[in-house]
Parts: structure tokens; sequence; C-alpha cells
């Protein structure tokens, strides 16, 4: 008899613990913290209003880049250029200050000071899209994030503020002739260097009086 009460004990007591080890949780709960994503839109956002402003304020200027370029390639492309892949595209912040010579239904021709002449750019107006500006800004490190999906999104939300809150005011404002100043990223292939069509995506306009 006291060898049952012995065993019966024991029983109690292995189940008792056994119950303190087992909790239970809402399974919505757990799809909630499954699902759980990255969020790229606000991350963006804090990009764009917290440090973007700060590195557009810094930016080379354009005509200053393409003079290193054209002496040291190697030396201005480490200095001054950014990728987040391996591959021959660099991406610069810069700035430049020219004339709007054409308005196209997609871009803006304008005309900047380069050396003893000009040198013609096209400012993107229409088609936003990309890793030009969120490269450039080297604000971006590839090692904290686990997969592209994140870092497209990240692009996706740079270009949808140039999109939203930069062109439309500006493109209702601007006429043929008028100087502007633009702050934004230049795309450039190092081993096909080309500045005869330079497209400039832009983060900051403004229409000189």
């Amino acid at each position: 008899m006291k060898r049952i009460i012995k065993y019966i004990l024991i029983l109690l007591v292995i189940g008792l613990a056994g119950y303190k080890s087992v909790y239970f949780e809402k399974l919505s709960e757990l799809k909630n913290t499954a699902t759980e994503k990255f969020d790229a839109a606000a991350y963006s956002k804090k990009l764009w209003e917290e440090q973007l402003p700060v590195k557009m304020d810094s930016a080379i200027e354009l005509s200053s880049l393409v003079k290193l370029i054209e002496s040291d390639p190697a030396d201005a492309f480490s200095k001054y250029s950014n990728a987040l892949g391996i591959g021959n595209y660099r991406y610069s912040l810069v700035k430049a200050t020219g004339t709007v010579a054409v308005i196209n239904e997609d871009d803006i021709i304008m005309q900047v000071s380069h050396a003893d002449s000009l040198m013609t750019i096209r400012l993107a107006t229409e088609y936003i899209y990309g890793n030009a500006l969120r490269d450039a800004s080297k604000l971006i490190d590839i090692k904290d994030f686990t997969n592209t999906a994140d870092l497209n999104d990240i692009s996706e939300g740079l270009n949808k503020k140039v999109r939203t809150t930069i062109l439309p005011e500006f493109k209702n404002q601007v006429k043929q002739g008028d100087k502007i100043e633009v702050t934004g990223a230049v795309e450039f292939n190092k081993e096909h260097i080309n500045f005869k069509d330079l497209e400039l995506i832009p983060a900051r306009i403004k229409i000189l009086k």
C-alpha cells in the first residue's frame, strides 16, 4: 500500500512539473509575430527627413566631380561615389546650377557650365526609379539587411518622395530659360565613362530668381 501511495505521489509531482512548463498563446499573436515585416516606408521617410538633407548640403559640384574623374577616375570614384552591389555602376550625390534649355514630357534638358564650355544634363522629371538616390546617399549599409526586397523597398520609398513631394510643384512652375539649382544622384559606368548623356535624379530643386 505504501508503495502504491509513493508511486501516486511521484506521478503527481511529474504531472505538476509538466503542467508548469507548458503555456498557451493565441494563434493570432503567433501569426502576427511571424508575419511582422520591415516598414520600408517609415524607414525611407526617416532617411528623407532626418539624414538625407545633411548629405545633400555637402554634395560635390557636378562640374568639379567631372574634372576629378577626367584626371583620376579611380580616386574620384573611390571618394565621391558609392554602390551597394559589385559591378561597374557607381552613384554620386551632386549639385548643379544651370539653365533650362528644353522642357520635355519626361525630362528637362539643362545646361551647366563646365570649364570653358557648357555640359548638357538630363534632369529626370517623370520616370524616377532604380537605386541611384539610395546608393549615392551612402546612408545604407547592406550588412544591416537580410534580403534585397527590403533594400529595393527603401529605394522605392525615396523615389516616391521625389515623385510626390519634389517634382509636382517644380513642373508646374518651371519655364524655359529659368536658372535652376538641383541636388541629386547621377549614375556612372566606371568602365565606359560618358559625360554626354548624364541623367540627374533630383532630390532638391530650386528655381533661382
